[in-house]
């Protein structure tokens, strides 16, 4: 328990299972000769956590590089991101390509996937599992994969505010009519994938569409209050749905929880004056609303926390990072160049950093910067290192 809380839990059985791509590797202190007791898994997962921070801080590292692909003769721009810790998903022009990036050279584990339409910028790609989620416009495929043999296909593909999944298994085909409909590029909406669930809205209308991501099925066309630019809606890493509802006639923003399981709403509804910011993590959204940090649990309707930060002068710079996070189980919020972790599970403050002169949230690090533009890095188990001033973050990069 000791070492254990110390510990990134994700990532502990990741470094145990991969081997070391940079000079100097870890190296375990236990071997075969060794006459001491056997080392616990959860303080070797803390030594090889340390052993990944440290190459981090030095820039120990390898570089990998995917190679700028051509279409008609130009280059185009190639997206990539993880999907696992391994598997790198490549977006260029119509074709979506799954690669192993464990070992070197990378190894293709599906075969590329041709897409209906060429553009790699308006595509919106979210993996699940076994599936592929694919959206573009209102238009959304779903393509099963199939690791073994490295396959995959088009399990089905609807229109999102229609009633009925398209009745075509072929991309070839789909791409025929989604050419007929000629469905605009600039998609003015939102498209979100929670679990199962795949959740609509177009803007300016004041219906949500819900569908099964797993039959294909509409489940549902649930009214809401309408949908503007500002209004915003946001999952909770559960199967609950936080929908932001700007009203421009009161000056508000209406705050509103919805069920994907009952498909129904929840109690909770809350209304505070102004633009709002905001975050979700379970069962806790934290808001940002005209200089105060309020933080709620919306399945029991409580509000948790709340705190007045005064307005930042207009030197400050610290008033763009002055809005709520998340990282780990924390909720971060800056009041006077002091950051603060709130604690929603034991509702309070656990921890104040003074001297905070903005803060940036990288997945699961937080980047401070302190006076004299001193950088220290945070880690969601609260670890931290003193890094030099002209340290600069580094992506695509394996440190292990």
């Amino acid at each position: 328990v000791l070492w254990r809380r110390h510990c990134d839990q994700d990532l502990a059985e990741y470094l145990r299972t991969t081997p070391c791509k940079v000079e100097p590797p870890f190296v375990s202190p236990e071997s075969e000769d060794s006459t001491l007791s056997p080392v616990c898994y959860w303080r070797m997962a803390f030594m090889r956590e340390n052993h990944l921070w440290n190459n981090w801080r030095l820039k120990i590292c390898k570089t990998e590089e995917f190679k700028i692909q051509y279409f008609c003769g130009q280059s185009c721009p190639i997206n990539q991101r993880f999907l696992t810790n391994d598997i790198v998903l490549s977006l260029s022009s119509d074709t979506l390509e799954l690669f192993n990036v464990k070992q070197t050279p990378f190894e293709e584990v599906i075969q590329p996937i041709s897409l209906p339409m060429t553009s790699s910028d308006v595509w919106k790609i979210v993996g699940a599992g076994n599936k592929i989620i694919v959206m573009y416009s209102s238009n959304v495929q779903v393509y099963k994969l199939d690791f073994t043999t490295g396959d995959s296909s088009l399990d089905f593909t609807f229109i999102f505010d229609e009633r009925e999944k398209i009745k075509i298994k072929d991309v070839s085909e789909l791409r025929g009519k989604l050419e007929i409909r000629d469905m605009p590029e600039l998609f003015r909406g939102y498209g979100i994938v929670v679990g199962n669930y795949f959740v609509g809205a177009f803007l300016r209308e004041s219906v949500m569409h819900i569908w099964d991501l797993e039959t294909g099925m509409k489940l549902r066309e649930e009214s809401c209050p309408k949908i503007l630019v500002t209004s915003n809606i946001k999952d909770s890493a559960t199967n609950n749905l936080i929908l932001s509802i700007r009203q421009p006639e009161t000056d508000s923003t209406i705050f509103l929880a919805y069920s994907l399981t009952d498909l129904a709403y929840l109690p909770f509804r809350i209304e505070l004056d102004g633009i709002c910011q905001f975050v979700v993590h379970n069962e806790f959204i934290g808001i940002y609303s005209n200089f105060s940090v309020y933080i709620y649990n919306y399945l029991t309707s409580t509000q948790l926390f709340k705190c007045h930060q005064g307005s930042s002068s207009p030197n400050d710079q610290s008033g763009l990072s002055q809005r709520t996070k998340v990282l780990g189980n924390y909720f971060l919020f800056l009041d006077n160049k002091v950051l603060k972790f709130f604690n929603p599970l034991r509702q309070r403050v656990e921890l104040c950093l003074k001297g905070i002169k903005s803060f940036v949230l990288y997945k699961n690090l937080v980047v401070l910067r302190k006076k004299c533009n001193q950088i220290e890095i945070i880690s969601k188990t609260l670890s931290y290192v003193r890094l030099d001033k002209r340290f600069t973050l580094l992506n695509k990069t394996l440190f292990t």
